[in-house]
């Protein structure tokens, strides 16, 4: 890929993940601030403390955006060695633009949807889909997203996925007790729905194996997959059958989302090479996961 293309890709990737930061950040404020409801994870907490704040001090504008940033700082300190410059860059400015995008997009003062489950499933879906797509441009929102790629990184055995519903276990039991069930119930089918959305706007969660037979071009492949996806590749030499002639049969497992990128390199070094995908692979042992 020239310079140029990696400069306007890069370019495009960032755009769009900026547009995921706004949809994240319309999704709540249009859809459940207004009728006192709660996220998940750490912007959750921020909403609570703003609520809480707000009984005693009356603040202008949506202050949640501005607390999430500040939580965010000593996190992208703690991670910064762990993850990669564009990573971190994308990152960054898609939590500048979630705490501006939710300190400006007003709460309407009268619920869009008079139905609250209704309200619920449709912003819970936008600020699903926008943080999805954060995580499709090589971006995130911050928070556990950024924890759980330094654990990853670092090889801590920690479960990120268990540290977030302690989270959000102890998020929606103040709620509960502080507000009334109904707040948190409905606070809960909002984070639902939003993770449904992200897990069907971001496929990085489904692998995939990926055969590439090529005549002459199995270094150079390999090689490209290793430095451009970073992933490792397990190759032996076969035979075709009907030409006779010895061929390179290379395997690598990696993401969904990884598969395009797959494909060019293997489009712009051998177009005649051959590529076998299977979907949906089961894999245990040693798979980096990655989230971008």
């Amino acid at each position: 890929m020239s310079e140029r293309l990696k400069k306007a890709n890069f370019i495009w990737k960032t755009a769009m993940a900026v547009a995921g930061a706004f949809f994240y950040s319309f999704g709540i404020n249009m859809f459940i601030s207004g009728i006192g409801l709660y996220s998940g994870g750490i912007m959750g907490i921020c909403q609570l403390i703003r609520s809480l704040l707000g009984r005693v001090i009356d603040f202008p504008f949506d202050i949640a955006g501005i607390l999430y940033y500040i939580i965010n700082i000593p996190i992208f300190i703690m991670a910064y060695r762990s993850i990669g410059k564009r990573f971190l860059f994308r990152t960054l400015l898609c939590v500048t633009a979630i705490s501006v995008f939710t300190s400006l997009i007003p709460s309407p003062a009268a619920p869009i949807v008079n139905d609250r489950l209704v309200t619920c499933i449709i912003g819970g879906f936008i600020s699903g889909f926008g943080i999805g797509l954060t995580l499709r441009m090589g971006s995130s929102s911050g928070g556990m997203d950024v924890v759980s790629l330094y654990c990853i990184k670092r090889d801590l055995p920690v479960s990120v996925g268990n540290m977030s519903l302690m989270l959000n276990i102890v998020l929606y039991g103040v709620c509960m007790m502080v507000f009334d069930v109904e707040t948190a119930i409905y606070s809960i089918i909002f984070a639902f729905c939003s993770s449904l959305a992200l897990d069907k706007t971001y496929s990085q969660s489904v692998n995939a194996e990926a055969t590439i037979i090529t005549k002459a071009h199995g270094g150079e492949i390999s090689e490209a997959i290793n430095n451009r996806l970073v992933r490792g590749v397990t190759s032996w030499t076969g035979k075709g059958a009907y030409t006779d002639e010895d061929t390179q049969i290379l395997c690598v497992t990696l993401s969904k989302y990884e598969l395009s990128a797959l494909r060019h390199i293997v489009r712009e070094i051998d177009p005649g090479a051959f590529v076998i995908v299977k979907e949906g692979v089961k894999i245990e042992g040693n798979f980096l996961k990655k989230l971008a």
